[in-house]
């Protein structure tokens, strides 16, 4: 088509020149549109080289004309037809447009040429890549945390680095240029590809044993919806507690045990599946008959028995706040999981609540507890601490059995009478169950050793990280744990003693953030937080413990938790925001970075 377009073309235009008139421009137009409309493929087919490190591509012959692409210096394109010095060339990617002609080289060997010396300083001076190697990476403004972060980016997203200033790297991104901290980069180019392939969200895997029970929810009480044979392809796309939701190849999509299946790129994909979303509604349990039969919890009160209680959107800790329910607060039971329990509040809203928040007595009456080195303290959910429990449908062995529980299954504490629990089941069933059969929560956190602590202040980081959660606070609590048990000394600032403030002080130094040293002026440093936002690494003030005003400082670890050098008694321990001496001093929360 090339050779006919450009001879036809240069035929009429002479004929033109002879006979003038003779051949009226209408002709010309129609010979013209005939000409273009024919295949881009048919006739002889011109290779060209890019000779410009630059080349717009447009959509008709003329500067002029829109703009759609740009070719670098040495691509190769083939070009069908020409018009007033411009072609239409089919471009490597497989679209067509039209380029100048004088910017492209026909000579083959001048071209191959040209193509080499474009890739041999593409290889000394292109950018080198990296990859993202944790979530919600910050990119920020300048190379240290004191500068403002304009964006993030999620995991094995790659970045091509520009500079280096220090341990900080200067990238450009998808959303821009930014600097991004040197540790929070995969620079090895294997593993980050894989790195990319692992975060995308969704990971292959295979059922592992026969007959698997794909469910409707992420529990044993949700309906079976289908039955797997070992070896069936699943592709996972969320995780929660210790169930994943996957969609079978081919077939219907439902929760499976994680155990119970094996990733095609091992842990490291198992990683990349995002924990239940943000804001999603959490069915309630599917049980055997209606849940208005089964469920003899349904409507009864409860009351908020901690300052604060974050409502979320699941059964977990895993799940984003909601809202939060300050203490007396009267709540309606719909549905229970594990320890979890559905709530109705004000305006007919529901959500989740954690059942060692909640009294199921009014305020100002007693509620159940139980002794733990000499001391009572208050329990509102347990586990079976033995292989088999009777549940029976009073207080007393004298009593019908209606039941039995197994070792380590959840119960929720309603009720106490002498040495009975009443309790509540994820069967939606209440009975009876002698306490000395049960290990509560309350008494396990009273026995918790320092090495238990730090476990589960990582494990609360680590939460936090899967849903928006940041790398930086991950790191300042595993930092502040470290120092679990260190004396409180009065004016130190670490490394092996520490008051309050220079406790908070030591712990933000050793990841490049100065702060002030006393507390009073802490406070002035960094982002406020609301409490219903608040991540683990933030810093969290208290008023008039030894002094008025801001008196006390401490890093928040999650779980309603905080980690601080109380004093001369204690040294650095773990404290709670809800316990009766720091709640109503808390007045509120900065995060430093």
């Amino acid at each position: 088509m090339a050779i006919l377009f450009g001879t036809v073309y240069g035929v009429v235009m002479r004929l033109r020149h002879v006979w003038g008139r003779q051949l009226s421009e209408y002709s010309l137009v129609f010979v013209l549109l005939v000409l273009t409309t024919l295949p881009a493929a048919a006739g002889k087919v011109y290779p060209a080289w890019v000779i410009p490190d630059t080349l717009n591509v447009r959509s008709g012959p003329g500067a002029d004309r829109k703009k759609i692409g740009t070719l670098s210096k040495g691509t190769k394109v083939l070009v069908t037809a020409f018009r007033n010095k411009w072609c239409w060339a089919k471009l490597p990617d497989g679209s067509w447009g039209w380029v100048a002609e004088w910017l492209l080289q026909f000579s083959a060997a001048k071209g191959r040429a040209l193509a080499k010396q474009a890739a041999g300083s593409a290889t000394t001076s292109s950018p080198p890549p990296a990859w993202v190697n944790a979530s919600n990476v910050n990119v920020r403004k300048g190379p240290g945390l004191q500068y403002e972060s304009y964006g993030k980016l999620r995991c094995g997203t790659k970045v091509y680095i520009l500079e280096k200033h220090g341990s900080w790297f200067k990238c450009r991104t998808p959303g821009g240029r930014g600097w991004i901290r040197g540790d929070l980069l995969e620079f090895d180019v294997q593993k980050g590809r894989k790195l990319a392939q692992a975060c995308s969200g969704t990971a292959k895997a295979y059922i592992a044993e026969d007959n698997v029970r794909l469910r409707e929810g992420p529990g044993t009480n949700y309906d079976i919806i289908a039955i797997l044979k070992k070896g069936q392809t699943i592709y996972v796309t969320q995780r929660h507690n210790d169930w994943v939701k996957a969609t079978v190849h081919g077939g219907r999509t439902g929760w499976v045990a994680k155990w119970l299946i094996k990733y095609e790129g091992g842990d490291s994909a198992a990683r990349a599946v995002a924990i239940s979303p943000p804001g999603q509604e959490f069915p309630s349990p599917v049980r055997s008959g209606s849940n208005d039969e089964r469920n003899e919890l349904r409507g009864l009160a409860a009351w908020i028995g901690v300052d604060r209680v974050n409502v979320r959107y699941g059964p977990s800790l895993e799940h984003q706040v909601k809202c939060q329910l300050s203490k007396g607060t009267k709540v309606h039971i719909l549905d229970l999981q594990g320890h979890w329990l559905k709530v109705k509040y004000k305006d007919d809203a529901d959500g989740w609540i954690a059942g060692w928040c909640l009294n199921f007595t009014p305020p100002g009456t007693p509620v159940p507890v139980a002794k733990e080195n000499g001391h009572d303290v208050e329990v509102r959910v347990g586990w079976v601490a033995r292989e088999e429990v009777n549940v029976r449908t009073g207080p007393g062995t004298n009593y019908p059995e209606i039941g039995e529980l197994t070792l380590s299954t959840q119960i929720v504490i309603i009720g106490q009478q002498g040495e009975w629990y009443k309790v509540a089941m994820d069967n939606g069933k209440v009975g009876w169950v002698a306490s000395w059969l049960v290990d509560t929560r309350a008494q396990r956190r009273v026995r918790r050793t320092p090495a238990e602590e730090v476990a589960a202040a990582r494990q609360a980081a680590r939460l936090s990280l899967s849903h928006g959660g940041s790398e930086m606070g991950s790191k300042i609590v595993n930092t502040a744990m470290s120092k679990l048990g260190a004396p409180y000394r009065r004016g130190s600032a670490g490394p092996n003693a520490f008051d309050c403030s220079g406790f908070v002080y030591w712990v933000h130094k050793q990841h490049g953030i100065t702060l002030t040293r006393s507390s009073a002026e802490m406070i002035k440093c960094g982002k406020p937080v609301p409490s219903d936002k608040l991540q683990p690494g933030d810093v969290v003030y208290f008023e008039n413990t030894y002094r008025r005003g801001i008196s006390h400082v401490g890093i928040y670890i999650g779980n309603g938790e905080f980690v601080h050098a109380a004093n001369h008694r204690k040294g650095v321990v773990v404290g709670s925001l809800s316990s009766s001496y720091y709640a109503p001093r808390y007045v509120g929360a900065h995060r430093m970075y």
